[in-house]
C-alpha cells in the first residue's frame, strides 16, 4: 500500500478551504495509508479510498439510477446551467501534441497551447465530456472489473490570467452540489498532488463508497528544472495562469449508481449479451476486454487513425490483435466489426460522427483481421527457425518478435518453453504511448532572451526590410525583425543577402531558437542597421509548393475519406513531397480522381 507522502507546505495550505468549515467538515488523517482527507463523518477514520476501504456500492447501487447517456447530460447540463459552455469533444488521437499519440484527458485539449498562454480558450468557463485513451494497465482490462482502454472524462475547466473566473473554493462547491443532485452521499475529499503534461498542482480525490468518482486539480505549476516545487519527483515553478482541472470519470459513475459486480456490467451490457450469444467457450474475463477493446476501436479508428507499426497506428493494431485473440480463445463467431458497431449503434445518439465512419471501420477491420492471421501463420516458422539457431528466447526478443512481427508470446509458447511476464503488453504499450518529440536542429549551449518579429506574416509578398542586427554569435546574426522564413514544417528556410556598409553577405539558412531567429551568414556582421533581400524566386516556388500539398492533402481527403491526414512533407524550390495516412494502396483510378479534384 503505498504511503502518504508529505507535499509542500504551499500546496498544502492550498487545500484549507472555507467550503469545509462551512460545511461542516472535519480532516483527518487516514490510519491506514497515512493521507489527509475531509469528511461529515465524525467516526470515519480512513481515507475512504482503495486498497484502505472496500468497495460498498456492488449490489447496494448509489444514488440516482443513469445510463452513460443519462449522467454526461447531466453532468454537461448541470454546468451549462452554472454558466459554463459546452463543448464538443476533441479526437482521441492528439494530434496538436507532440509529446503523446493519443488524448489521455480533458485537459489534454488544452495543453500546451492554452494552458501556457499562448492562445486564448475556445470558452471560458467550459464543461466538455472527452473520450479518452490509456493503456497502461492494459492486462488488467477483463480482469480486474473496473480498468478502461477509453473512457470519458468529464471536465469543467477556468482559466484564470489577468481575470479571475472561479478558483478553488467554487470548484469544490460545484462538485459537491453536483453529486448530490445525483443523491450521492458519502463523500470524502482526500488531499493529494496531480502532475501531468508539463503542468503539476494540488488536488482532491473526490471518493464515495470505495470508488474514487472525480479529481479536482488546482493547476498553477509548470516544469521547472530550478522550481521550487517538487513533485512526484520532478520540479515545478509557478506559473502566471492558474487553471481549474477536474477529471470526472463518467464511467465510474454510473457504476456507482448502478452498482453491478463490473463497471463493463454498468456501461456496455448490450455488447457483452452479443459477445456471451456468440461465443463457444465463453469466459467473462475475455468477453469483458473484447467489449472494451471494440469500443476503443470505435473512436480510434472513426477519428481516423491508421493501424501501422508506428505512433498511434500501432498502438490501434495492438488493440486490434489483443481482441482478435480474446475472440480466437472464446470461439467467437462472427467478426469484430459486429462488436465495434454494435457500440457504433448505441453511441450514434451521442456521437453521431463515429456511423459515418463504420463502412471504412469495416473496410480497415477485415483488412487488419487476414495480417493478424497471416502474422500468426508466419511467426510459428519464424519462431521455429530462431530457437533452432539460438536455442532461447529472451524477454528482449519476446518483444522483438510482437513488436516487428506482431507474433504474441503465447503463440511463442506453443513452441517454447518460456515465462511471459505477466505485464507483457503494458511493457510494450509503454514503449509507444510517448510521441518521440522531434530534436532541435541546433544544439545551443545557452537560450536567447531575444524576440524577433516576423514580418513574413504581415506580406508574404515582400522582398526586401529594414532592420537592425541586435545579436551576433560567429556566423550567427539576430535582428530584431525579418522576412526571412526559417526552417519548419516541412519546408526549407528561406535564403538570400544582408546588406550592411556596402558589404554584402550571403544568408545561407534560418532557424528558430525561442522567439528569436537566427540568421547563418557567409561573412561577418556588426550591431547595427542592416537591409534585407530575401531570394524572391526560391520563396515563391517553394511558396506555391506549400499551397500544392494543401490543395492535394484536400483532395485525397475528398477521394479517400476523412482518415486521410498529412504525415509528414519535405518541399523546397524544385519539388515537394507529401506524406498521407491510409490503409491500403492507392489505386490508380483513385490516383487520377485525385489529381482531377486537386
Amino acid at each position: 500500500m503505498p504511503l502518504y507522502t508529505t507535499m509542500h507546505p504551499k500546496l498544502e495550505k492550498m487545500l484549507q478551504l472555507k467550503f469545509f468549515s462551512n460545511e461542516g467538515f472535519i480532516r483527518r488523517k487516514c490510519e491506514k495509508c497515512g493521507a489527509y482527507f475531509w469528511t461529515q463523518d465524525e467516526k470515519q477514520r480512513l481515507c475512504g479510498d482503495a486498497p484502505c476501504v472496500d468497495y460498498t456500492f456492488i449490489g447496494n447501487p448509489v444514488g440516482k439510477k443513469m445510463n452513460l447517456h443519462e449522467m454526461r447530460e447531466a453532468f454537461l447540463s448541470f454546468f451549462e446551467r452554472h454558466n459554463h459552455t459546452r463543448l464538443k469533444r476533441y479526437p482521441v488521437v492528439a494530434r496538436w501534441r507532440d509529446d503523446i499519440y493519443l488524448t489521455i484527458a480533458s485537459i489534454a485539449d488544452f495543453q500546451p497551447h492554452v494552458t501556457s498562454g499562448e492562445v486564448p480558450p475556445h470558452a471560458n468557463p467550459l464543461a466538455i465530456s472527452q473520450p479518452s485513451i490509456r493503456l497502461n494497465d492494459l492486462e488488467e482490462v477483463g480482469k480486474s472489473g473496473r480498468h478502461l482502454t477509453l473512457f470519458e472524462m468529464m471536465g469543467h475547466h477556468a482559466f484564470n490570467n489577468d481575470e479571475k473566473i472561479y478558483w478553488k473554493e467554487e470548484t469544490v462547491a460545484y462538485c459537491h452540489e453536483f453529486l448530490k443532485e445525483l443523491a450521492i452521499d458519502a463523500i470524502t475529499y482526500k488531499e493529494a498532488e496531480w502532475a501531468g503534461g508539463g503542468n503539476a498542482g494540488a488536488c482532491f480525490e473526490v471518493l464515495s463508497h470505495g470508488l474514487e468518482v472525480a479529481t479536482l486539480v488546482f493547476m498553477n505549476l509548470k516544469e521547472d528544472e530550478e522550481g521550487e516545487y517538487e513533485v512526484k519527483g520532478l520540479r515545478y515553478s509557478e506559473m502566471p495562469l492558474k487553471i481549474v482541472d477536474t477529471g470526472y470519470g463518467l464511467e465510474r459513475l454510473v457504476w456507482l449508481v448502478n452498482g453491478s459486480k463490473t463497471v463493463y456490467d454498468a456501461i456496455f451490457p448490450y455488447a457483452i449479451e452479443m459477445i456471451e450469444e456468440g461465443a463457444k467457450e465463453p469466459q467473462m474475463e475475455y468477453i469483458y476486454a473484447i467489449a472494451d477493446h471494440a469500443r476503443c476501436l470505435a473512436f480510434m479508428l472513426a477519428d481516423g487513425i491508421v493501424p501501422s507499426n508506428s505512433g498511434a497506428g500501432y498502438l490501434a493494431r495492438l488493440i486490434i490483435r489483443r481482441a482478435l485473440r480474446f475472440m480466437s480463445k472464446i470461439g467467437y463467431r462472427d467478426g469484430l466489426f459486429s462488436i465495434v458497431n454494435e457500440h457504433i449503434n448505441y453511441l450514434s445518439k451521442d456521437f453521431p460522427e463515429l456511423k459515418g465512419e463504420s463502412k471504412r471501420i469495416e473496410e480497415i477491420l477485415e483488412i487488419e483481421t487476414e495480417k493478424f492471421y497471416s502474422a500468426m501463420e508466419k511467426g510459428r516458422a519464424m519462431v521455429k527457425r530462431y530457437l533452432e539457431k539460438e536455442g532461447k528466447i529472451s524477454i528482449e526478443k519476446l518483444i522483438e518478435f510482437y513488436d516487428s512481427h506482431g507474433i504474441h508470446p503465447e503463440i511463442v509458447r506453443e513452441i517454447a518453453d518460456i515465462d511471459i511476464p505477466e505485464d507483457f503488453e503494458s511493457m510494450v504499450a509503454e514503449r509507444h504511448l510517448k510521441a518521440q518529440k522531434k530534436e532541435e536542429k541546433m544544439e545551443r549551449s545557452k537560450e536567447y532572451n531575444i524576440e524577433t518579429t516576423p514580418l513574413y506574416y504581415d506580406d508574404e509578398y515582400a522582398k526586401q526590410f529594414d532592420a537592425k542586427v541586435v545579436h551576433t554569435e560567429g556566423n550567427v546574426a539576430i535582428l530584431d525583425k525579418t522576412l526571412f522564413y526559417p526552417e519548419g514544417g516541412g519546408q526549407q528556410s528561406d535564403t538570400g543577402y544582408l546588406m550592411q556598409n556596402g558589404k554584402k553577405v550571403r544568408v545561407k539558412k534560418v532557424e528558430k531558437a525561442g522567439k528569436a531567429i537566427l540568421h547563418f551568414v557567409d561573412g561577418e556582421l556588426k550591431k547595427g542597421e542592416v537591409e534585407g533581400e530575401i531570394d524572391w524566386d526560391r520563396r515563391y516556388a517553394m511558396m506555391r509548393h506549400h499551397t500544392a500539398t494543401h490543395v492535394i492533402n484536400y483532395a485525397a481527403r475528398s477521394v479517400l475519406g476523412s482518415h486521410i491526414w498529412q504525415a509528414g512533407s519535405e518541399l523546397n524550390e524544385e519539388e515537394a513531397r507529401l506524406d498521407v495516412t491510409h490503409y491500403k494502396r492507392i489505386s490508380d483510378e483513385e490516383a487520377r480522381e485525385i489529381e482531377r479534384i486537386a
